[in-house]
């Protein structure tokens, strides 16, 4: 590579980590919001159909306000990605989430819910539950992690705090509850399908990025003998 790339390459990640990802993930926040407002019940209450549009809404906004905020405080890492799945793995995963806007469009079959109509409110409540659940573990993950928080596969600061201690990748542990709440809330093939897909991509890139980091530090690479890579390894954890 010529001299200066991975120079060039780390500023146009942090750049459009902080400018052009974050935007996307909070304009589309905004426009959840603004759906959500006029769903607010003018008579004295709500349809199933008219629950159902509101959760849903409720559920992408959580998602999208809470990566739009960890994006734009993001500090630049320590080093840049060096393959082109570094960077295009983050990106499918990213834009990703507006496959979710296209359910509405496909054949009946893939988007009516799987569960009877007198589940359809319970499951839509559980969702937002379970989403609201894993939004306050990722915010834990990224509350530690500070402004190392990014998009691309790349080299920044390693945290051993907090939620650190128990699994290398809280965030994504608190995505695994969010994921979940929207298959709970929409709770048919399609949103299946989708989040599946979505969670892969998700895995892949943490996959990625684990590689990364223990290319660079040794202490890394020890790290991971004690701590699971999801889910807690509670017979090594000391203290």
């Amino acid at each position: 590579m010529p001299p200066g790339f991975y120079r060039h390459a780390a500023w146009l990640a942090f750049f459009t980590e902080r400018y052009v990802l974050s935007v996307f993930y909070l304009v589309y926040a905004w426009a959840y919001f603004l759906a959500i407002r006029t769903l607010w019940p003018s008579a004295s209450a709500w349809n199933n159909a008219d629950f159902a549009a509101f959760a849903q809404d409720v559920t992408m906004l959580l998602l999208m306000f809470s990566e739009g905020v960890t994006l734009l405080l993001g500090r630049r890492a320590e080093a840049a990605p060096k393959q082109l799945r570094e960077l295009l793995v983050p990106l499918a995963a990213s834009f990703f989430y507006l496959t979710y806007t296209t359910i509405n469009n496909m054949p009946p079959w893939l988007q009516d819910s799987l569960g009877p109509e007198n589940w359809q409110v319970p499951l839509q409540v559980a969702g937002l539950g379970v989403v609201a659940l894993g939004a306050a573990l990722a915010a834990w993950g990224v509350a530690y992690l500070g402004r190392s928080f990014g998009i691309f596969v790349a080299v920044r600061k390693v945290v051993m705090r907090g939620p650190y201690r128990f699994v290398r990748h809280p965030i994504y542990f608190g995505y695994l509850f969010m994921f979940a709440g929207v298959a709970l809330t929409y709770f048919c093939p399609a949103v299946f399908i989708l989040v599946a897909i979505h969670y892969a991509l998700f895995f892949y890139r943490a996959r990625l990025e684990e590689a990364r980091l223990a290319e660079f530090s040794p202490e890394y690479r020890e790290y991971m003998k004690h701590t699971g890579f999801l889910f807690p390894k509670f017979r090594k954890i000391n203290g």
